[in-house]
């Protein structure tokens, strides 16, 4: 995202048990705007939905989602091979060219310029021969499956057993992605060609975002704390030039009789240093009832100099914010 280039809404994607996925969409002013609440906890009540992505009831689609470049369509595929595409500006959802191979495994749904990229979350031995991902250019109209990696992408000593990808990033016309016990690899978009960048993985939990206004860092979650780190992926191995661990809610692990933390969190860039970091938090109440929250966060990244003149980065947290889901909510995703 360009400087000066600021969203101005968050998109909350919430999957359902009745089994659609609900799309809200919420003010980011109220995160940034500055006054005595500063870092205190805010409850507020997750307002009503803009609209729904439905799934076939007869099936337990998991829908893979991604804000695609133009800042307002969200883009998702299925488990079995299907396309969504919801218009935020409109509500509307409208279906995709249906996928070339089944992501039973999950996908990480990548835009990049004019294109989307799924790639396999997970292949294991019942994969082999099926696409570990496909690229769809919409003029095109259909999904294309992208060259296979390296061999040792998905066999070890000669045998297909589990890849699992831990981490992803965008940068420039590159996709990076890491594999468990594998390494790290590349993938050049325009040349449509895969190289093995190294035997090391990336410090990541799934995404990652490279901020070039921001000392071309890669910004994620930890893979081990999820806490958010800032990482040199311009060295080989990466290097973790900041570690910030108070962007983790701590009183969740503090309080683990009570609490429950959902595995997947969201991680958000709005421009001008500001992000929005989101987990999906469950809590046991005193009457014995479960509510399940959205824990989200506001920060911005500013620069700054020691007083020895060295330039660094700080963090400033803004608001801290919990919205209450309804009860029939699972786990929700930010965009």
């Amino acid at each position: 995202m360009a400087v000066g280039n600021q969203r101005k809404h968050l998109f909350i994607v919430m999957s359902d048990k009745k089994p659609d996925y609900f799309v809200h969409s919420i003010s980011v002013r109220h995160l940034f705007q500055p006054g005595p609440s500063r870092g205190a906890m805010e409850i507020r009540i997750l307002p009503n939905p803009t609209g729904q992505i439905d799934k076939p009831i007869a099936t337990h689609e998991r829908i893979d989602l991604a804000l695609a470049d133009d800042g307002a369509t969200l883009v998702g595929v299925g488990t079995f091979k299907r396309t969504v595409m919801y218009d935020t500006r409109s509500g509307v959802t409208s279906s995709g060219p249906e996928m070339q191979g089944r992501k039973t495994g999950g996908a990480y749904v990548v835009p990049l310029g004019d294109r989307l990229y799924a790639l396999n979350r997970c292949l294991t031995g019942y994969d082999e021969g099926k696409p570990f991902g496909e690229d769809l250019l919409p003029a095109s109209g259909s999904w294309r499956i992208l060259p296979e990696p390296p061999p040792d992408f998905r066999y070890l000593n000669d045998f297909q057993i589990k890849c699992q990808l831990t981490a992803y990033f965008t940068t420039g016309d590159h996709i990076w992605v890491s594999a468990q016990e594998r390494g790290t690899y590349s993938f050049h978009t325009g040349r449509r060609v895969w190289r093995k960048e190294g035997d090391w993985e990336l410090p990541f939990y799934h995404r990652a975002l490279f901020i070039p206004e921001l000392d071309n860092l890669c910004f994620g979650f930890c893979s081990k704390r999820r806490h958010l780190l800032a990482v040199d992926v311009q060295q080989s191995p990466p290097v973790v030039r900041y570690t910030w661990e108070d962007t983790f809610p701590k009183w969740v692990r503090e309080n683990g009789n009570v609490c429950g933390l959902m595995p997947e969190g969201s991680l958000v860039y709005l421009g001008a240093g500001k992000f929005c970091i989101a987990w999906t938090v469950l809590m046991d109440t005193v009457d014995g009832h479960r509510k399940t929250f959205i824990h989200l966060t506001a920060l911005q990244i500013i620069k700054t100099s020691t007083l020895t003149g060295k330039k660094q980065l700080r963090i400033v947290k803004h608001k801290v914010c919990c919205y209450k889901m309804p009860s029939h909510g699972l786990m929700a995703h930010l965009f």
